[in-house]
């Protein structure tokens, strides 16, 4: 009997979970068409970033940055983004640095004790992305590309191995290095910025103008913008 009290007493404080809310002064608005007009004025909009509150989505002005680094051993890989004029990942130590490739690279990062970057660009008729591992050995740096993603990635966060990835117009999850969802989006020039996964099938993301929530299993999504 006192296992059944405390299965049940388990199950209920489970449900009972609070739900992560949308802020008040955030409405849920129609999602906009294809070059619509309602589009290209969100265009015009503020970039919106997200965080979380205990169970209370918080917005904040996005942060400017066109680097990223990643401590690896005596030294730091330092990736570079400068859009349209290009960029690099380097490594820098105290003594040295030097160029490890030449190319957009919007974040490094770890997963299961290797190295990976981020690297693609949105720009007139370029739009791609792409994954890259980083080798060392013999004290020299390789890179080898691992996945290649359907447009420039611009959000990411890692929850439980799996990589969620807000591009340029998509939303990919990553599961054993094979793209396992796939969901088109509608914000091509919102540039996504931050992301909240409350779990597998509802996340939460900022974008310019707005946020956006996602159930990827029913590949539904919402779109809140900010009361006028």
């Amino acid at each position: 009997m006192k296992i059944i009290i405390t299965f049940l007493l388990i199950s209920i404080s489970s449900c009972a979970q609070p739900k992560i809310e949308i802020p008040n002064n955030y409405k849920e608005t129609k999602i906009p068409r294809e070059s619509s007009i309602e589009l290209q004025n969100l265009n015009y909009s503020d970039d919106i970033s997200i965080k979380l509150e205990e169970n209370l989505i918080v917005t904040y002005p996005t942060p400017r940055k066109s680097s990223s680094q990643l401590k690896f051993r005596d030294g730091l890989l330092i990736g570079y983004n400068h859009g349209e004029w290009g960029g690099e990942l380097i490594y820098k130590t105290e003594k040295t640095e030097f160029v490890i490739k030449e190319g957009n690279i919007i974040s490094i990062f770890e997963l299961n004790g290797k190295i990976y970057f981020l690297e693609g660009l949105a720009h007139l008729s370029t739009n791609y992305g792409e994954i890259y591992e980083v080798e060392y050995f013999n004290k020299k740096f390789n890179y080898k590309k691992k996945l290649e993603l359907p447009d420039e990635p611009q959000v990411f966060q890692i929850v439980n191995g799996k990589i969620y990835i807000g591009t340029f117009e998509n939303f990919v999850i990553i599961n054993n290095w094979k793209i396992e969802t796939l969901i088109k989006g509608f914000w091509e020039s919102l540039y996504p910025n931050s992301l909240i996964i409350e779990n597998e099938n509802h996340i939460f993301m900022g974008i310019r103008g707005g946020i956006v929530e996602i159930r990827p299993n029913e590949k539904q999504l919402k779109f809140y913008t900010k009361n006028k």
